[in-house]
């Protein structure tokens, strides 16, 4: 008698490996900003607002970057107060700036307005620290009664 017997024989070979990859994410910036009052107005009235009238539109942005090629990015509610306003600019003027920048302080970088209420970038070109002041004209519409506005502002900081 013949016997066969076939013993199955199973060679698995297994590798494993495992890989880190750690970063570090790096603050590019740190941004202040104040909030300024602006009390009342009359309706149908125009009033100018500038640091020297609200103390709070002084460094009313101030941010310090690390690193340079910084992009300012501003947006803002400004197009909801179309019903409530004929007319609410916010001019973002620079007063200060770091050695070696080649911005001009004095200039009005921005203008947020109703029509436009977004700025896509002020590019801040050297390290250090930046402030902006607001100068904020508005004329406000005819209300049934007294109205409560409020204009919000984002400001975010953006490496290139």
């Amino acid at each position: 008698m013949l016997s066969l017997t076939i013993v199955g024989v199973s060679a698995y070979v297994y590798e494993s490996a495992t890989q880190t990859v750690t970063q570090t994410i790096v603050e590019i910036s740190t941004i202040g900003l104040k909030n300024p009052a602006l009390g009342n107005i009359n309706e149908g009235e125009t009033e100018t607002y500038t640091n020297a009238t609200v103390e709070d539109l002084g460094d009313a942005i101030a941010i310090t970057t690390t690193k340079t090629f910084v992009k300012l990015h501003l947006t803002s509610n400004l197009a909801s107060m179309n019903t409530t306003y004929s007319e609410y600019d916010i001019a973002v003027k620079l007063v200060a700036k770091p050695a070696g920048s080649s911005l001009v302080v004095g200039t009005t970088y921005c203008t947020l307005s109703i029509l436009s209420p977004d700025y896509s970038s002020i590019n801040l070109d050297a390290t250090g620290t930046y402030k902006f002041n607001f100068e904020i004209i508005t004329h406000a519409k005819s209300v049934d009664s007294d109205t409560d506005t409020t204009v919000t502002i984002t400001v975010s900081a953006e490496s290139t």
